[in-house]
């Protein structure tokens, strides 16, 4: 009797120890996973591309070589026991985010580069449209653009200064130096520029609606017809103009009417009756003619006092006059003669 209980207790005592080191082995199994999850290191970002199909195998793999995971056996014991589903695309991780880290951004959105791109002071929506769509990496077409510019969904509170029916972006397209991501669509872009404005320019705008326009439309003529030493006098001709009721006649304002911004007017052009034609038309232009920098809109808001009506510009000097008879003189002298 004694004996079999002894041995019933030798089998229960074997037993004890199996558990005990098949337990320990579980832990050690555990915790040295745990270890092989967690960061690399301390690297810096790499973007990982998942391509349609890849296995989470062959994606752990990537993951080690590149020194992002320590172990891709674990890594995918992990992921599965997730129930990660990868989607293709690129994803920027680095090595010293934990298994779980790379796990969240695998299955978030796929990661876009930053692309850049200038658009320069007094670029039409039309140059605009060919600089954005000359953007390498950046996958918006011309004409992407030119419909996401007629669209009137924008957060932009400030476009309620043009007058009622008027929808045009033209003037708003704050000129700067954007960085978006790749995957940016057209409207995306506009916004983009829309905020810019809403930054740099809306402050320096009075808060009177149509006063704000009128401003804006004589900073976009500045803008067209000066260099930053004489925007605050071409600004003061406008205003002087405009104040006794004489035609602007300005050559800018013309050609943009017939869409050839940029281009000498010939007489048939200023012959050509359309809203923009600023010989035959008093006033401002129905809209901006392109889209100022901040220094030609504070010339447009404050002009300088002057009792100019005329000016001409040659070899990147600006001459001004008061009568048209001294006008003449100067483009006589000035203008079309080689510089020095």
């Amino acid at each position: 009797m004694r004996r079999r209980q002894a041995g019933r207790l030798g089998v229960v005592f074997a037993l004890i120890g199996v558990v005990v080191v098949l337990v320990a082995a579980a832990a050690a199994t555990l915790l040295f996973g745990r270890v092989e999850l967690e960061a690399a290191g301390s690297g810096s970002p790499v973007v990982i591309t998942v391509r349609s199909g890849e296995s989470l195998s062959q994606l752990a793999d990537a993951l080690e070589s590149q020194g992002v995971i320590k172990s891709a056996f674990w890594f995918s014991a992990y992921a599965r026991l997730r129930g990660v589903h990868l989607h293709a695309g690129n994803y920027q991780v680095d090595s010293a985010m934990e298994a779980s880290e790379v796990i969240d951004v695998l299955e978030g959105a796929p990661y876009c580069p930053p692309v850049s791109f200038v658009i320069p002071e007094g670029f039409t929506v039309a140059q605009i449209a060919s600089r954005v769509a000359a953007t390498k990496g950046l996958d918006v077409t011309r004409q992407e653009y030119l419909d996401a510019v007629a669209q009137d969904s924008y957060d932009a509170p400030f476009l309620s200064i043009r007058p009622a029916g008027d929808t045009s972006l033209e003037g708003f397209l704050f000129p700067a130096t954007y960085s978006v991501p790749d995957c940016a669509t057209a409207h995306q872009v506009v916004q983009e520029q829309l905020d810019g404005f809403r930054s740099n320019v809306v402050p320096d705008l009075p808060s009177s609606g149509s006063q704000a326009y009128a401003d804006l439309i004589t900073a976009s003529i500045v803008q067209a017809e000066g260099v930053s030493s004489s925007f605050a006098n071409i600004s003061s001709v406008v205003h002087n103009r405009l104040a006794i009721g004489m035609n602007l006649q300005i050559d800018a304002i013309v050609m943009y009417g017939l869409h050839q911004s940029g281009l000498a007017m010939s007489a048939a052009d200023e012959a050509t009756d359309t809203p923009y034609n600023s010989y035959l038309h008093p006033g401002l232009p129905p809209t901006p003619i392109d889209n100022p920098g901040l220094a030609t809109v504070q010339a447009a808001v404050h002009p300088a006092s002057t009792p100019y009506l005329f000016y001409v510009s040659a070899c990147g000097q600006t001459y001004y006059s008061i009568t048209d008879a001294v006008h003449e003189q100067q483009v006589q002298e000035y203008e079309g003669k080689p510089c020095s």
